[in-house]
């Protein structure tokens, strides 16, 4: 097997197609197929589908892929090894639960930049099962991510909890009086994130498991706005603790003290375990975001390292997604 092979294969699953791979690689497209055959006349096997539109992996080039993922790192990991004494460079991308950059993105990023002058630094948000599976696929290099704390990682993955999202129910001041258990607000409507939130299906399950339906009567992003509306009186709303005591609309809203439901997830770093002198900067993301979340009043934690061999987040177990 060549390299140059192995690159090229890695490039068309990244990608999705042989135009992305020959532009990712700046090479041309009859040069991505040439390797692609060459290593799956090496292997003795087909890696790529191509009686589909863009090409897929078959079901062995799945498992393939995931090895040549390894190779990748691992040269990259010599590489960096004959430049162990430079400063940290390059490019780094991390993924970020949508809750995490909507709270401390702003600062984050800009104190990363300025203790890492020469990295190069990517982000992109999501809910959290999308930022592990981009991590997964090596779309990202890390991701901080919400999930609960008995959280399963693959091998081969560093994670550590590095402090918790306490989450409250909240509702327009004078609307709930007394404490309350779950079941007592069914039949009130909620203002949530759109499906795909963990905390929206965090909400669901609490109230299936109940028996009880919940109807979400707006669908929007971005807390904010959803506190306006339930200081509007559009609804219940379940957000970050930190989020409500920091809104402008603070003073509009009253949290509902419930008996039976104080949901409290983790904040998860989570990247390979040979992800090489990166890991200070990942590891430093994570310190950063965690003293911003800090200064608006989110109890910290001592970070949990975890190494972990089996079960990963998946659509399929959707309650590992808090946000």
């Amino acid at each position: 097997m060549k390299l140059e092979d192995i690159h090229a294969f890695v490039a068309v699953v990244r990608q999705a197609s042989i135009t992305g791979a020959a532009e990712a690689l700046l090479t041309r497209q009859p040069a991505i197929t040439r390797r692609v055959q060459s290593l799956e006349k090496d292997l003795g096997v087909v890696l790529l589908d191509r009686n589909v539109k863009p090409s897929r992996p078959t079901q062995v080039g799945r498992r393939v892929y995931e090895l040549c993922i390894n190779v990748v790192r691992d040269i990259e990991l010599i590489e960096e090894l004959v430049r162990e004494d430079a400063a940290p460079s390059g490019r780094l991308r991390l993924g970020v639960a949508e809750v995490l950059a909507e709270l401390a993105l702003l600062d984050a990023v800009p104190e990363l930049r300025r203790e890492y002058p020469d990295v190069q630094i990517e982000v992109a948000s999501g809910w959290s099962t999308e930022v592990i599976t981009r991590l997964r696929e090596s779309a990202v290099d890390a991701a901080i991510a919400v999930l609960p704390e008995g959280t399963r990682f693959e091998s081969g993955m560093a994670a550590s909890s590095i402090g918790v999202l306490p989450m409250v129910v909240v509702a327009q001041k004078g609307a709930v009086s007394g404490r309350k258990r779950l079941a007592e607000l069914h039949g009130m409507e909620w203002v949530l994130s759109p499906e795909g939130c963990g905390f929206r299906d965090l909400l669901r399950r609490a109230f299936s498991d109940q028996g009880l339906p919940f109807s979400v009567k707006i669908a929007t992003f971005g807390t904010e706005q959803k506190l306006g509306l339930v200081a509007r009186g559009a609804g219940l709303g379940f957000v970050p603790e930190s989020m409500l005591e920091s809104s402008q609309y603070a003073s509009q809203l009253q949290r509902i003290d419930l008996a039976d439901f104080m949901p409290m997830p983790h904040i998860w770093r989570v990247h390979p375990e040979n992800l090489g002198r990166s890991a200070d900067c990942v590891q430093r993301f994570g310190e950063v975001t965690i003293e911003e979340l800090a200064s608006l009043g989110m109890p910290r934690t001592p970070a949990t390292p975890v190494r972990q061999q089996r079960a990963r987040p998946s659509r399929a177990a959707s309650h590992k997604e808090e946000g």
